[in-house]
């Protein structure tokens, strides 16, 4: 076991770089996804018994075409989406309790920090110059305004050059499924948050390293040795 010395020397080196998803790991957005989803629903005459809340963090199509539209409709029913969420939905978000002191305080330790989430990057950004923290991070990747990217680990793969050959490896935090896969893909050790919009069966599931209740536990030692992470599987 190591002693206190060896755990605080492993403390300041590492991680270099971290990568965060967005939605259910630094933003609570569930009242805005909600709300839009609701009223997509509703103007297509669906109803919402469906539990909407498992569907915040997959990509749009994806929890569209779990709803029962073809695969004709996506487009159309993802593009009102966006105009309601745009109007409604995006504003209503709120950082978690003690994620944005947990961002300056990574940023003082000189870690590297990105975003890489599946919500629209025009979406991302806004959300993230309203919590006052954008110039935090180096990068911030999401779904294209086309649509042609939204697979998470595409995604991811817009970031790498933030976190690719950092000195003491690189983390990935989310709360997804979608997160730990794309991690994994990567090399990054896969952080599984607790406080989101998935399980713990989900993420332990998905083969996510460590799994956290509170933002702070991320400026601990970590899950151990993270020095050969940050390159691709």
């Amino acid at each position: 076991m190591a002693d206190n010395g060896s755990r605080r020397r492993l403390r300041r080196a590492g991680p270099g770089a971290v990568v965060f998803d967005l939605d259910g790991t630094v933003a609570d957005s569930q009242e805005g996804i909600l709300l839009s989803l609701r009223r997509t629903l509703a103007e297509h005459g669906r109803g919402d018994d469906h539990d909407l809340r498992s569907l915040i963090g997959p990509p749009l199509n994806e929890s569209f075409r779990a709803l029962g539209f073809a695969e004709d409709e996506l487009r159309g029913v993802a593009d009102r989406y966006r105009e309601i969420y745009d109007q409604v939905g995006v504003a209503l978000a709120r950082p978690y309790p003690g994620v944005i002191e947990v961002l300056r305080a990574l940023r003082r330790r000189g870690v590297r920090l990105a975003v890489a989430t599946a919500k629209r990057v025009d979406f991302a950004e806004r959300m993230l110059h309203d919590f006052g923290v954008r110039e935090l991070f180096d990068d911030v990747a999401g779904a294209s305004l086309d649509d042609s990217l939204t697979a998470k680990v595409e995604i991811v793969a817009q970031v790498r050059g933030v976190f690719e050959g950092v000195a003491g490896g690189a983390w990935m935090v989310g709360d997804r499924r979608p997160d730990v896969e794309a991690a994994r893909a990567f090399g990054l050790v896969p952080v599984g948050v607790l406080w989101g919009y998935g399980s713990r069966a989900e993420l332990e599931g998905a083969g996510a390293r460590w799994l956290i209740a509170r933002p702070e536990e991320l400026l601990d030692d970590g899950p151990g040795d993270v020095s050969r992470v940050g390159t691709r599987a």
